[in-house]
């Protein structure tokens, strides 16, 4: 499927979710939620916390999908949904804890040294030195594909915003990495 058929795709499944169809909320949620679920686990680092918004997330597609207008692409709205979800888990989280705490625990946790020295260990550790805002950013551009009008959908700011943030979020990813001792080259 190409990435307009898939984009007329989603804008159909809504139309017909927004009717209450079943069958269209199903193969809707088959279509996107890996893209969203991956998302979530990105954003919050808890599982369990991604499995409860991601049940959320679907449940106000349900509830809400005859307010999608048809600008954007379905999943460019789906994620905007969870992404609004997510921070709304995140603040309730944050009055018994800080996020950084979590990351950092992560960050230490039971890893096996092979595991450490892997490239994907340590990007995903550069990663969580960036600010939420840089880490988003990144994450919905080179791990979700969206373009940068999309982003500024989800995000709900000016695409030159996106730019913006993209460009400094690589900045400050390359200097984490190299306070790791790894060269760009090297990933």
């Amino acid at each position: 499927m190409t990435e307009q058929e898939a984009r007329e795709k989603e804008k159909a499944l809504i139309a017909a979710v927004a009717r209450k169809d079943h069958a269209a909320f199903r193969e809707l949620y088959d279509m996107t939620y890996a893209k969203v679920h991956f998302f979530l686990k990105g954003m919050l680092s808890d599982p369990s916390m991604a499995e409860d918004v991601l049940v959320d997330t679907y449940t106000t597609v349900w509830l809400k999908a005859s307010t999608f207008r048809g600008k954007s692409r379905g999943l460019t709205w789906i994620i905007g949904i969870s992404r609004n979800l997510g921070y709304k888990a995140l603040r309730k989280r944050r009055q018994h804890r800080s996020l950084d705490e979590v990351v950092d625990r992560l960050a230490n946790g039971r890893q096996n040294n092979a595991e450490r020295l892997s490239r994907k260990h340590l990007l995903a550790r550069a990663l969580k030195e960036l600010p939420a805002k840089h880490r988003e950013v990144l994450d919905l551009v080179f791990f979700h594909g969206m373009t940068y009008p999309e982003v500024a959908q989800v995000l709900k700011v000016p695409v030159n915003t996106v730019k913006s943030r993209v460009f400094y979020a690589k900045d400050r990813l390359l200097k984490a990495l190299g306070r790791m001792g790894i060269e760009a080259n090297d990933i």
